[in-house]
């Protein structure tokens, strides 16, 4: 009897960590993808033309690394 108990308090448990965690996922989800409009936003016009807070050689090592969004630029 102890033992089913036992069992029916790790199957709540278990449920309450799922549960916990979608809404952590969910929230952490919103958060970064207000980032990532935020950051698309912020983007220059030119998306070859070096941003400020980099050197032009930071700025093409940047881009090197991305070379299917900056393919015009390299």
């Amino acid at each position: 009897m102890k033992n089913k108990r036992n069992n029916k308090k790790l199957i709540y448990l278990a449920i309450l960590i799922v549960v916990i965690a979608a809404v952590i996922g969910f929230f952490a989800y919103q958060k970064s993808e207000q980032n990532y409009q935020k950051a698309i936003q912020s983007e220059l016009p030119d998306k070859c033309a070096t941003p400020p807070g980099y050197t032009d050689e930071q700025w093409k090592e940047h881009m090197s690394h991305h070379p299917d969004m900056y393919e015009g630029c390299l």
